[in-house]
């Protein structure tokens, strides 16, 4: 009985420890494709970025957008949109990109003058994670 308690328990925080690992730079996301352009990663941080504007992912630490796209989608299938939003940094390790605390960003600013802009440090949190959890149903 005791090393049933004792693996229950262990259980609980491997389990705690692989979700309190998982974070993400953005408090919502979506997906689509652009004729002419290919698909896109729209993104939104509203601590971080203009709330006014619209975001796309142009690179995620050096990373381009194609290649994360079409990387993610080779190895997760219909998932890869999933797996972008609510399993960020352990989707972007398999694409071998390693996110620390923070993240350096370069997004496409679609609005008003069409830019591309750079967002150094953007810290990756939880809570950001459960923004995105809250906001989309990519998972289900």
């Amino acid at each position: 009985m005791k090393n049933i308690l004792i693996m229950t328990i262990f259980g609980i925080l491997l389990v705690s420890g692989a979700q309190a690992q998982e974070r993400t730079p953005f408090t919502n996301m979506d997906f689509g494709l652009f004729l002419g352009w290919g698909n896109f990663i729209k993104v939104e941080n509203i601590d971080y970025f203009d709330e006014d504007k619209t975001h796309f992912i142009v690179e995620i630490n050096g990373k381009g957008y194609k290649e994360i796209i079409k990387e993610a989608k080779a190895l997760y299938g219909k998932a890869w949109k999933c797996q972008m939003a609510e399993h960020f940094v352990e989707t972007m390790a398999a694409l071998g990109v390693t996110i620390g605390e923070t993240v350096n960003l370069k997004l496409y600013l679609f609005d008003r003058g069409h830019e591309v802009i750079e967002v150094n440090n953007v810290p990756v949190t939880e809570e950001n994670l459960d923004e995105i959890q809250f906001e989309t149903n990519f998972c289900s």
